[in-house]
C-alpha cells in the first residue's frame, strides 16, 4: 500500500498540461465502493473491454494504469512522457489515452492516463481527476458509494 500512496502523492504533485475528456454518461448514478474508509476501490471498465479494480484518488491528477492492465488493453504510449514526483524521487512515465473509462455507466472519453508499475496487484490502476473532473462527484462513506453527475 506504500507504493500506491507514493503514486497517489506523485500524481497530486504532477506537473502536466491539463486535459479534458468528453463525458457521455446519463443522468448520473451511484457507483458501489469497496474499502475501509481510508481507501476506496471501484470497478471500472477501460476501452469497453478490460474491467478491473481501481483505487479512487481525488488527489491524483491523472488516472494510472498498471503495466499488466496496459498490456491487456494493447495500448501504445503516445510518445509523451511526464515526470512524476514521488516520495521516492522523480520518475518518468509514459502518457496514454484511454478511449473510454466507465464506472457504473458513467463514461468519459479520451481520458489521459500514465502507465506506472507502482500499482500493485490486485489493484489494476487509479481513477484520478482526469476522469473524475468530468463530473460533479462526491463520496458517501456511510452508504459506500461514489456519486457521479
Amino acid at each position: 500500500m506504500k507504493r500506491v500512496a507514493a503514486v497517489a502523492l506523485a500524481l497530486a504533485l504532477l506537473l502536466a498540461r491539463g486535459t479534458r475528456a468528453e463525458w457521455t454518461g446519463g443522468g448520473g448514478s451511484e457507483v458501489p465502493l469497496d474499502g475501509t474508509g481510508s481507501s476506496w476501490f471501484v470497478r471500472a471498465t477501460l476501452n469497453g473491454n478490460v474491467t478491473g479494480t481501481f483505487l479512487v484518488d481525488t488527489g491524483a491528477t491523472l488516472c494510472v494504469v498498471g503495466p499488466t492492465t496496459a498490456r491487456k488493453l494493447g495500448i501504445t504510449p503516445t510518445g509523451e512522457q511526464i515526470e512524476l514526483r514521488t516520495a521516492n524521487g522523480v520518475v518518468r512515465a509514459p502518457v496514454i489515452r484511454l478511449r473510454t473509462v466507465d464506472l457504473g455507466g458513467n463514461r468519459a472519453r479520451d481520458v489521459s492516463a500514465v502507465v506506472h508499475d507502482s500499482v500493485p496487484p490486485p489493484i489494476d490502476g487509479i481513477i484520478g481527476l482526469s476522469y473524475l473532473n468530468n463530473f460533479t462527484y462526491s463520496v458517501d462513506p456511510r452508504r459506500r458509494v461514489l456519486r457521479l453527475r
